[in-house]
């Protein structure tokens, strides 16, 4: 192994936990994790109890997720997100999702890389830096640049148009260890420089694709600086794969660990999207984490330790 991944956890998947964010994070250090990655309520609460609860804790802010269009009103100073990471000492902010339209053909991709500089560039200026996070449809098959003003035909084009990908990667022959050029994740490596946008490998969604997650590692390299441990079953023609507990589905817990330790990832991102109470989850991925990732006997070290207002 390369490295030893540290321990986080989407926060994301808590979303239900009826107390404020200090007092979470606090409950995810008395669990073990190294680090946690904020999605929509850390844009709603205060963000100076929270930087003192990461401060007390050691815990990393490892992340924010945060929409394209939320990330370019916040460099245009239309919303308080840069500052508000300012305060927590976060310094990454990862694109979680982007409408379907933006996945169907070399074209439209080709439009997405260049908003995606775009936005990196203007968070450089601001000392932030940009990842995104992979779904099952940046591996699906690309269409035809000419097929767009076919589908804007039908009455409902959006979904026409994720048929005939989804369509096309039933048809297609494909080797689940590679990930082919033919698909928006492949394009979006090819099209950014890795100074400018990272990413963050869903191994759920690569394997709701059809492929094998270690392809998607492999595929972007040292780009790779975080994995999010999802499970699900192996997808069919028919109904897709579907959520579930880590360890019962077509993922592969103990190879995925290896593979990210391997890539030299940095963190491994427990989600769990499955109807289950959020200190159930808490515990249950720091349980999941300390059996995937080695660990040493020594006191548990932080990447960094965080003051408020840093």
């Amino acid at each position: 192994m390369d490295s030893i991944p540290q321990r986080a956890i989407q926060l994301y998947s808590v979303r239900s936990h009826s107390a404020p964010l200090p007092d979470i994070l606090r409950r995810v250090d008395e669990a073990g994790y190294d680090g946690v990655e904020f999605a929509h309520r850390f844009r709603e609460e205060p963000t100076e109890p929270v930087a003192d609860a990461l401060a007390e804790t050691g815990i990393e802010p490892v992340a924010v997720h945060a929409d394209l269009s939320a990330v370019e009103d916040a460099v245009d100073g239309q919303t308080d997100l840069i500052e508000r990471c300012r305060t927590v000492g976060c310094d990454s902010i990862v694109i979680p999702h982007v409408s379907s339209s933006h996945y169907r053909s070399r074209g439209s991709v080709r439009s997405l890389a260049e908003r995606l500089r775009a936005a990196a560039a203007d968070l450089a200026d601001h000392g932030l830096n940009l990842g995104f996070h992979n779904d099952r449809r940046t591996l699906w098959p690309l269409l035809p640049d000419g097929s767009r003003a076919l589908l804007s035909s039908t009455p409902i084009p959006d979904r026409a148009a994720d048929h005939a990908q989804r369509a096309a990667r039933r048809l297609a022959s494909q080797n689940p260890s590679v990930v082919p050029s033919e698909t928006p994740l492949w394009n979006l490596v090819a099209r950014t420089e890795p100074e400018e946008l990272s990413f963050e490998i869903e191994v759920a969604e690569v394997r709701a694709a059809g492929f094998d997650p270690t392809a998607a590692l492999s595929l972007v390299g040292d780009r790779a600086e975080m994995v999010h441990l999802r499970d699900v079953t192996r997808p069919d023609l028919v109904g897709g794969a579907e959520n579930v507990p880590h360890g019962e589905g077509a993922v592969g817990m103990e190879r995925v660990a290896e593979a990210a330790a391997d890539a030299g990832v940095d963190w491994i991102v427990y989600e769990n999207e499955l109807d289950a109470a959020p200190e159930s989850k808490i515990d249950g991925g720091a349980a999941l984490l300390d059996r995937l990732v080695s660990r040493s006997d020594a006191p548990r070290e932080r990447i960094g330790t965080r003051t408020s207002g840093s």
